[in-house]
């Protein structure tokens, strides 16, 4: 998982530097991280401590204030995110500590029950020795406590390292690309080339996808009133190739030496 890759808390230890002197008690360390969490991997910026419901204008800062740690019941952080705000609350029970996360806007709460002592081996050291289950920690942030009040993505899943290519951008395909709901049935390929699509009716047994290689013939108009138009009518026999807008006339450039009584 993604809280496993070993840059994931890449950041922890400057932001434990700036705290580890206001640390007493286990249940600041888990503080400690969530607020690593948002602030790294959510963006979230820390715009003081209490629980005023009241947008500020401040940004905000990546690092814990002053006095957050200084109640020994309860912690209250507020938050910004692109112009929410958030409130995270902490309440410490007897062997338990409750974490609530608040979207001041829609009201949304979530909330996370999580046992200090427990998860916390150390009050000082690195992540591994403070709580080597830090990684399944900050998935249960994840999951009990951001999915059902934040929208958002985390930056890593957010960032990619290529652009998805348009639909139909292929430069690897050959001919234009295929009109948009243009059926082409199993196993065959656009047609190459930009050749025009004759001949593909012929090939699916449903009729769809144009005329084959016959054209197609309207139906016959109406010859008089309350008679609909009459089914129809394809040509039983050859056209006769005098007519104008019958096709091709077959006297048109004779072969050389042509004598039409060979042909008879």
């Amino acid at each position: 998982m993604e809280a496993k890759t070993g840059d994931f808390f890449y950041g922890w230890d400057l932001l434990y530097k700036t705290v580890q002197a206001d640390v007493n008690k286990k249940a600041d360390l888990l503080v400690a991280l969530v607020h690593f969490l948002l602030t790294k991997h959510y963006s979230f910026r820390c715009v003081g401590i209490g629980d005023d419901k009241t947008l500020p204008e401040e940004e905000g800062s990546e690092l814990l204030p002053d006095s957050w740690n200084d109640d020994d019941t309860k912690y209250s952080l507020r938050y910004v995110h692109d112009k929410v705000l958030y409130l995270l609350l902490g309440h410490i029970t007897e062997d338990a500590l409750l974490v609530n996360l608040m979207d001041i806007n829609t009201k949304k709460v979530s909330n996370i029950c999580l046992e200090p002592e427990s998860l916390v081996v150390e009050v000082k050291g690195s992540i591994s020795t403070l709580m080597p289950s830090a990684s399944e920690i900050v998935d249960r942030y994840r999951k009990e406590l951001l999915d059902p009040v934040f929208t958002g993505n985390s930056r890593e899943v957010t960032t990619q390292t290529t652009a998805p290519r348009a639909s139909g951008s292929d430069p690897l395909r050959i001919g234009e690309p295929r009109r948009p709901g243009a059926y082409v049935p199993g196993g065959f390929e656009p047609r190459p080339f930009g050749f025009p699509d004759i001949g593909r009716g012929d090939l699916d047994p449903l009729g769809r996808g144009g005329p084959g290689n016959l054209f197609s013939f309207p139906s016959r108009p109406s010859v008089g009133p309350g008679i609909g138009p009459l089914p129809r009518f394809d040509p039983f026999g050859p056209t006769d190739p005098n007519v104008p807008g019958r096709g091709p006339n077959p006297d048109h450039l004779r072969p050389p030496n042509w004598d039409p009584d060979y042909y008879m």
